[in-house]
C-alpha cells in the first residue's frame, strides 16, 4: 500500500486555471483541487499561497509549482506569464516565507514533461521531447533522465518561426509554429467551420454557444469530414515542427499532450506521416515514436509534485 504520510503538494498554474494535488512517491494523486486562475498579478501573488496553506498537513514535505510563462527555475521566479502584467513573481520566496516548506518552481510544460518521463507515456526512456497543444504550444526536454532548461527558458518551441509571412502571433512575431498548430488555432478553425457550415456537426455540438476546439475534435471523432480535414491541416504543421525538433535534438520519443491528443491516432497518424516526410533522412534513422500523453490534464500537478520530491534528494 502506498505510504500516504510522505507526500508533496503539486501546483499547476496554467493559463486559465490552477490545480493543486497531494502527490505520493509513486506519482499518484491522493487528493485534487481545481479552480480558475486569478485574473491579476496581485491575486497571483496572494491566492495560490493561501489555497496551498489550506491544503497543508503534517505529511507534506515540499511544494512544487509549475507556472505558465518564462520561469527562472534556479531562483523560483515567474519572469513573465499570463495575467502577471509584466510583474515578476518570486514564488519560491513567497511560499517558503509563508508556509515554511522547501519550494521549487518551473515552467508548467517542463513539469508535465517530467511527469510523462517518470510515470507516464515516456516512462523508461532517457531522452524525451514533450509537446503540449494548449492555448499555444509548449515544449519540454528530458535529456539523459534530467529536465533540460538551457540558460533557463528552453522549451518555448511554439515561437519557432515556420513561415516568415505567416499570421501575426500573440508574441508580436509572424509565422510562429503555434499560429498553425495550437489550441488557439483549433478554436479559430472551429469558429470558421461553424460559420461556413451552420448546419454542420461542429455548430450542432456547440449548441448555440461559441464554437471551440473541443467541438471540432468531437466532430472529428464522430467522423465529420470537414472537422477531420481541419485537424489534418493542424497535424501537417505539427509534424513539420516536430521534425525540426527531432533533427536538432534526436530524442528517443515525442509525447504530445493537450486537448487534441484525446483524438488519438486519428490525429497523430497524420502528424506521424507529416513528420516522416519532413525529417531529413527519415528512411535511414531508427523510427521516433510520437505518442499521446498518458497523464492528460493531471501531468502538471503530478510533475510539480515529483519535481518537489526529487529536489529533496
Amino acid at each position: 500500500m502506498t505510504d500516504r504520510v510522505d507526500l508533496t503538494l503539486g501546483i499547476d498554474l496554467g493559463g486559465t486555471k490552477m490545480a493543486f494535488a497531494h502527490v505520493d512517491a509513486r506519482g499518484e494523486i491522493v487528493s485534487h483541487l481545481t479552480m480558475p486562475r486569478p485574473a491579476t498579478a496581485a491575486e497571483m501573488e496572494a491566492v495560490p499561497v493561501e489555497v496551498a496553506r489550506s491544503l497543508l498537513n503534517p505529511s507534506i514535505r515540499a511544494i512544487g509549482i509549475g507556472a505558465a510563462g518564462l520561469v527562472e527555475a534556479a531562483e523560483g521566479v515567474l519572469i513573465w506569464g499570463p495575467n502577471v502584467e509584466g510583474r515578476e513573481i518570486r514564488f519560491r520566496q513567497i511560499f517558503e516565507a509563508e508556509l515554511g516548506l522547501p519550494t521549487v518552481v518551473d515552467n508548467d510544460t517542463n513539469v508535465s514533461g517530467l511527469a510523462e518521463a517518470r510515470v507516464g507515456a515516456a516512462r523508461g526512456y532517457r531522452h524525451v521531447c514533450m509537446i503540449t497543444l494548449g492555448t499555444g504550444i509548449g515544449g519540454a526536454w528530458v535529456i539523459d533522465g534530467h529536465p533540460y532548461r538551457g540558460r533557463g527558458f528552453a522549451g518555448e518551441v511554439g515561437h519557432i518561426t515556420v513561415d516568415v509571412g505567416g499570421p501575426r502571433c500573440t508574441c508580436g512575431q509572424r509565422g510562429c509554429w503555434e499560429t498553425f498548430a495550437s489550441g488557439r488555432r483549433i478554436d479559430q478553425m472551429a469558429r470558421d467551420l461553424a460559420a461556413t457550415r451552420p448546419g454542420g456537426l461542429v455548430a450542432k455540438l456547440a449548441r448555440g454557444g461559441p464554437p471551440e476546439g473541443q467541438h471540432l475534435t468531437g466532430a472529428a471523432m464522430e467522423g465529420d469530414p470537414d472537422a477531420i480535414e481541419a485537424l489534418e491541416e493542424v497535424a501537417l504543421w505539427l509534424g513539420i515542427g516536430i521534425a525540426g525538433l527531432v533533427a536538432a535534438m534526436d530524442p528517443e520519443i515525442v509525447v504530445v499532450g493537450g486537448g487534441v491528443s484525446q483524438v488519438g491516432d486519428l490525429f497523430l497518424d497524420a502528424t506521424r506521416e507529416s513528420f516522416r516526410k519532413s525529417l531529413e533522412g527519415s528512411d535511414h534513422r531508427d523510427p521516433t515514436p510520437i505518442v499521446c500523453a498518458a497523464l492528460k490534464e493531471d501531468a502538471g500537478v503530478i510533475g510539480a509534485g515529483l519535481h518537489a520530491r526529487e529536489s529533496l534528494l
